[in-house]
């Protein structure tokens, strides 16, 4: 993130997502979060939403306490949890417990569902929104959703007050995909560049509300088809100027597409 900040700026981006746990971890590098903290302040760059936090069998809530006042300390808006319990009941009252505990950090926990773990359906996701009576919201990844046999008609039933903002994504739809037999155990994903893969993002943006911030996930890997990274690799700032114009050419062809369709 903090190499991508000079050219988000420029290209005067809303805001960014951190990750900050569990992978590369900002909590608890005293000198990361203070670089971090600088550069955002310099760039004037809101934090929209800070990521991830698992719910794991063994998951206590003390173990997110460290994430969600770090969060809190940037003025993030949203919190993200997955799901990796296999007893939905366990997982649904940790999903509870742990809205409780990010409300207590004026925090709104967005989840987001993945086919490789054990909550792994955008209606699994609603559903233990609903059953914990706690006010969550969704996190769409696209690509995740096709691989699942999301629907624009699934968005819609479930109503806007779900989806605050959305991933923007591309990928790939491999054979004898969606099988809901392998829901929860399917094997990663591949992505690409927007409007290169299988995702239908046209009717799933025709059926999310309209204007969402959207959350850019275009991956450096990515650039092994554009040359050949192994001689001149891309800099993550070369490779933000390729996602973002890449984001901003595609969502310029949705819109003209939906006034052709208007």
């Amino acid at each position: 993130m903090l190499q991508f900040m000079p050219v988000m700026t420029l290209w005067a981006c809303a805001f960014t997502s951190l990750r900050a746990c569990p992978f590369n971890p900002i909590v608890g590098n005293a000198s990361l979060i203070a670089e971090v903290k600088a550069m955002l302040n310099d760039a004037k760059m809101p934090v929209f939403d800070t990521f991830s936090c698992y719910l794991e069998p063994e998951t206590k809530m003390s173990d997110f306490t460290d994430s969600l006042a770090f969060a809190a300390e940037l003025d993030a808006q949203y919190i993200m949890v997955m799901g990796n319990d296999t007893d939905y009941s366990r997982m649904r009252d940790n999903f509870g417990l742990f809205s409780d505990e990010a409300t207590r950090f004026n925090l709104i926990p967005t989840i987001e569902f993945v086919p490789t773990r054990p909550l792994c359906t955008m209606a699994m996701a609603v559903q233990m929104i609903q059953e914990s009576g706690r006010a969550g919201t969704i996190c769409l990844d696209p690509m995740h959703f096709m691989r699942t046999g999301g629907t624009g008609a699934e968005i819609k039933s479930y109503g806007a007050k779900y989806f605050p903002y959305t991933q923007l994504n591309d990928g790939v739809l491999f054979a004898g995909e969606p099988n809901p037999a392998d829901f929860g155990k399917m094997r990663q994903g591949q992505r690409k560049m927007l409007g290169e893969g299988d995702v239908p993002l046209y009717e799933y943006f025709d059926a999310l509300p309209a204007d969402l911030p959207l959350s850019i996930e275009i991956p450096i890997e990515l650039g092994a088809g554009f040359r050949d990274v192994r001689v001149k690799p891309y800099s993550s700032r070369e490779w933000a100027t390729v996602a973002l114009k890449n984001s901003r050419d595609f969502m310029a062809g949705y819109h003209a597409s939906r006034a052709d369709r208007a």
